[in-house]
Order: structure tokens, then C-alpha cells, then sequence
């Protein structure tokens, strides 16, 4: 540091500083330029998208992960989770932000967001532009009731049904929410609920009749028993008992839109979210330099390709003139073998 602090002191040393700096910006730049790229060609390989879409999906991942509290190469691997669930080049493009809201809101990693989201909608038999509404819902669940991510996979198992039978995402998740105030989580509440739905179809009942049908018994355990079965009977009961939950669940989840954003932005509030926000402000930074597909990359490409193709040459040539060594070695050997016989 005191060497250092010498050459500041001198118009040279300024310079050669400064100089160095330099160079390693643009070091730094190169290999976040070089990794970002291979993260490209991945999304490309999985997505099958356009060359114009392409640009779109990265231009996107740029201005998120400048912005976000997520960095442009895990954007990409955001929109590359997204490409495996069958999500078209558009709709990763319609999902991807309110994902990283979701992710930033719950406090998880952006493949279990991307995974989660993605199903749900698919599940819910929902538009990929309607990833907001979906987001808003889950990060709603977790604010106003006993769940949390973990335990927001009984989503996945409760969808199909109440897709079948009209029940809306918002009211599924109201229910589910209920379940969960009263200890009944994860693939316990998906599953229970799921087969209430079923029995009760059976019968030519709604939830609703059902649940009206439990409260005004004498015997509600053998009511909900007889209506859906032992395994939906303790979600049936549990339902029952929980109106005033239910109903004032299913206002929070109707007025849940931009919930994850604000949720969030909250989280992100203090020093260590200032942190991590420069550390993606200053990715940004980098990619603008060298995103892959600058000069600085094509050089070191050309170079390393260069520098293969020699070493491919180097080892043929060698190869070839070990091979003329040997035939020589044989040669002389076959001719000591003749003259010997000669002399015989």
C-alpha cells in the first residue's frame, strides 16, 4: 500500500495506477461477458427461440438485473427454468418479472419460484400473462395466513381439481389458507382438500352445501365421514369450522394484486438489500462493457480457437512423424534380419 500510495504521488505512478485499474475492469468484464454468454446459449438450446427473441429475452435479462435485486445471469437462468416447463419464448418474456418478485418477496431461489409459478399456472389452466395474478396470490397466502413457500405445494395437488370444477385460484388459495391456520399444511391440505372436492362431486354437492350440511348436524364427524370420506373428512370438519377465516381470506386474496412487489420492496429496505442491489447495478455495469458477444470476447475466441487448432496440428504432425519413426526402426530391423541370413 505504501509502494502504491508512492506512485499515486508521481504523474507516472497515476497513470500506471490508473492504468491497471483499467485493465482489470475490463478483465472483469470479459469473464462476466464470457459467462453471461454461455448462460445465452443454453436458453437458446432449451428455448428454441428466435434470433429476434432471443435478443428480447436478453435485453429483458439486462434491464432486471440492473434494477432487481437478481443479476442479469440469473434472470437468464430464471427464463431458462421457465423454457423447461414448455413456457413459449413470449411468455417466459410475460412471467419472468413477476417471478423475480415472488423469489425476492418469499426469500427463495429462482429455479423453486420459476418451478412453482410455471406449474401453478399451467395448472390452473391460466395464460403465462397472468404469472402477476398468480405471484400476487402466493405472496398473499404467506402474508395473511399460516403458509409459507414449503407448505404453498399443496397448490399443485388441489389445482387440477378445482380447475375441473371452477373453483378459482383465489378462493382455492383462501381455503388452503384456512387449512393451514389449523395446522392442516403442504400435501395434507392439497390432498384433503382435493378429495373433498371429489366426494362431494360424486354426490352432486358443492363445497359449500357440504359445509352446510356438516354445520347443521348433530354428528359432524359421521356427516363428513358419510359426505367425503376419512381422508376428506378432517378437511371437510376443518372447513366447516372456519367461515369467518375463509371469508376474510378470500377478500385478502382478491385484493392481493401487487402484493409481491411490495413485499419485496420491503424486504429490500435496508443496507443489505442496498448491497445486493449494487452488486447487480454493477453486473449490469459490466455486461454493458462486454456482454458475450463484444469484441473483447470475439478476440479471446479467436485466440483460444487459434491456439487449439495448433496444438491439434502439433500433436497430428508429431503423431505422424512417430509413426515415420517407427516404420524406419522396422525397416532397419527387417534389413539386419536379411543381411544376418545372408551371412548364414
Amino acid at each position: 500500500n505504501a509502494f502504491k500510495m508512492a506512485l499515486i504521488s508521481t504523474g507516472v505512478g497515476a497513470i500506471v495506477v490508473a492504468l491497471g485499474a483499467f485493465v482489470g475492469v475490463m478483465l472483469k468484464a470479459a469473464k462476466t461477458g464470457a459467462a453471461f454468454g454461455k448462460a445465452v446459449s443454453t436458453l437458446k438450446g432449451i428455448s428454441g427461440a428466435t434470433k429476434t427473441e432471443l435478443t428480447a429475452l436478453t435485453d429483458q435479462a439486462k434491464q432486471l438485473g440492473a434494477t432487481t435485486a437478481f443479476t442479469a445471469s440469473q434472470v437468464i437462468e430464471l427464463q431458462t427454468e421457465l423454457a423447461k416447463l414448455g413456457f413459449s419464448a413470449k411468455e417466459v418474456g410475460a412471467a419472468a418479472p413477476a417471478i423475480l418478485d415472488l423469489a425476492a418477496s418469499l426469500g427463495v431461489g429462482l429455479a423453486e419460484a420459476a418451478e412453482f409459478a410455471g406449474s401453478t399456472v399451467r395448472s390452473f389452466g391460466l395464460d403465462a400473462s397472468e404469472t402477476g395474478r398468480v405471484v400476487d396470490v402466493m405472496a398473499s397466502a404467506a402474508v395473511n395466513s399460516a403458509q409459507n413457500f414449503g407448505s404453498l405445494e399443496s397448490f399443485k395437488l388441489a389445482a387440477p381439481t378445482s380447475r375441473a370444477l371452477g373453483v378459482s385460484l383465489e378462493t382455492t388459495s383462501a381455503l388452503l389458507g384456512a387449512l393451514a391456520n389449523n395446522g392442516l399444511k403442504g400435501s395434507i391440505a392439497g390432498t384433503g382438500l382435493s378429495k373433498t372436492f371429489i366426494q362431494l362431486a360424486k354426490r352432486g354437492m358443492t363445497l359449500q352445501e357440504g359445509l352446510d350440511a356438516v354445520t347443521n348436524s348433530s354428528d359432524k364427524l359421521n356427516t363428513a365421514v358419510k359426505l367425503v370420506g376419512i381422508i376428506g373428512a378432517k378437511t371437510l370438519l376443518t372447513l366447516a369450522a372456519s367461515g369467518d377465516d375463509i371469508a376474510y381470506l378470500t377478500a385478502k386474496m382478491e385484493e392481493a394484486e401487487g402484493t409481491a412487489a411490495a413485499l419485496a420492496k420491503i424486504k429490500l429496505d435496508n443496507l443489505a438489500g442496498d448491497m445486493t442491489k449494487l452488486g447487480s447495478a454493477w453486473e449490469g455495469f459490466l455486461l454493458g462493457i462486454e456482454d458475450g458477444t463484444g469484441m473483447m470476447v470475439a478476440m479471446a475466441r479467436s485466440v483460444v480457437q487459434a491456439t487449439t487448432a495448433f496444438i491439434g496440428f502439433f500433436t497430428s504432425t508429431k503423431q505422424v512423424s512417430d509413426g515415420m519413426q517407427e516404420q524406419k526402426v522396422a525397416l532397419y530391423q527387417q534389413e539386419s534380419a536379411l543381411a544376418v541370413l545372408d551371412a548364414k
